[in-house]
């Protein structure tokens, strides 16, 4: 006889959410790695949220329900956090506590945005799908926009350029493949435009926080 459909939603969840933070360790560790080690043009992929962000998204994609969507994206990016902390302390160079606290503080905000989306992209219809794809997409491009801005002087603004592009893709090929009707396509371009205007504004009141924190 086979499991009955809860037990194994469950089962289900809770490997997406294991899986989603064993990943993150190891992203996390990676990103802690490359860093200083990459040339120019790819250099800010080692500091970019949106490159994290992208990687809780795709890990969080199978997940079951909208619930555990919300756990694999926090998960993900706590487990990024996690790891990207430990490989920097063992190679005796500890991270700074307003960055723990900032890092901390998008895993229990943004983590479980991302993972909703992510749930609701393939499987919702309408408005959710719209808003599935538009925060990805309204990450990467608010960040491309404040490293073409913000950071022009410091980075390499091909990177920026190849990351914009990668956010208009997401949501260009959701709009193809997966949004129905002319009015959710509109609402996935209002809602992006939202989210990615928003981002530089938390990047930079972030940044502040950071200063504050011990």
């Amino acid at each position: 006889m086979p499991p009955p459909a809860g037990r194994h939603r469950r089962r289900s969840a809770t490997a997406v959410a294991g899986a989603a933070v064993a990943a993150g360790l190891a992203v996390g560790a990676a990103t802690a790695l490359a860093q200083g080690r990459l040339p120019s043009e790819l250099a800010p992929l080692a500091t970019s949220s949106g490159a994290w962000c992208l990687v809780a998204f795709v890990l969080a994609l199978p997940a079951p329900s909208v619930l555990s969507g919300g756990v694999a994206g926090a998960g993900a990016l706590a487990g990024m956090l996690t790891g990207y902390g430990l490989t920097d302390l063992l190679r005796g160079y500890p991270s700074s506590s307003g960055l723990l606290v900032l890092w901390a503080g998008a895993a229990l905000l943004a983590g479980p945005l991302l993972g909703v989306g992510a749930h609701w992209l393939p499987r919702a219809p309408g408005t959710r799908a719209a808003l599935g794809v538009s925060i990805l997409a309204g990450v990467l491009l608010g960040e491309a926009g404040y490293g073409l801005t913000v950071l022009a002087t410091t980075s390499d603004p091909r990177y920026w350029w190849g990351q914009a592009g990668l956010g208009a893709l997401a949501l260009l090929a959701a709009a193809v493949v997966r949004l129905r009707g002319v009015g959710v396509i509109v609402q996935s371009v209002l809602f992006t435009a939202a989210v990615a205007t928003t981002f530089p504004v938390i990047a930079m009141h972030a940044g502040a926080l950071m200063l504050l924190a011990p």
